[in-house]
């Protein structure tokens, strides 16, 4: 029976330990310096009671930050269609909003494994 307990308490807390998210109908992602590795980056957006959309691209060593910033609009381009879109705004600047106006909101998370450069997420 402890045993039993434990879990539903471990289950308990590993809920309220999630994170919660912020939602908006425009972001703009700002890439800084180059990459000194080969790696990933990945974004996923997702849709406020929605189902998430996932792109990932390789990063090679020494892309610099227009090159991540037009790589993260080409992948996002791909799979958020047709509700939302990803413009390069700028150099280094990525633009993503709603396209279609009864869109729901959206959060966005962001995850790369190469060392170099920093992604900075503004709404």
């Amino acid at each position: 029976m402890a045993l039993v307990a434990v879990a539903f308490a471990g289950v308990a807390l590993a809920e309220e330990a999630r994170p919660t998210a912020t939602y908006f109908d425009d972001v703009k992602i700002t890439v800084n310096a180059r990459a000194h590795a080969d790696g990933f980056l990945r974004v996923r957006v997702v849709p406020e009671n929605g189902a998430a959309r996932e792109a990932t691209f390789a990063i090679e060593k020494r892309m610099h930050e227009n090159e991540l910033a037009r790589g993260i609009v080409d992948a996002l381009n791909t799979v958020l269609a047709p509700e939302y879109e990803a413009d390069k705004d700028g150099g280094e600047h990525v633009k993503i909003r709603k396209q279609a106006r009864d869109a729901a909101n959206f959060s966005v998370e962001i995850t790369f494994n190469a060392p170099g450069f920093s992604v900075v997420l503004e709404d």
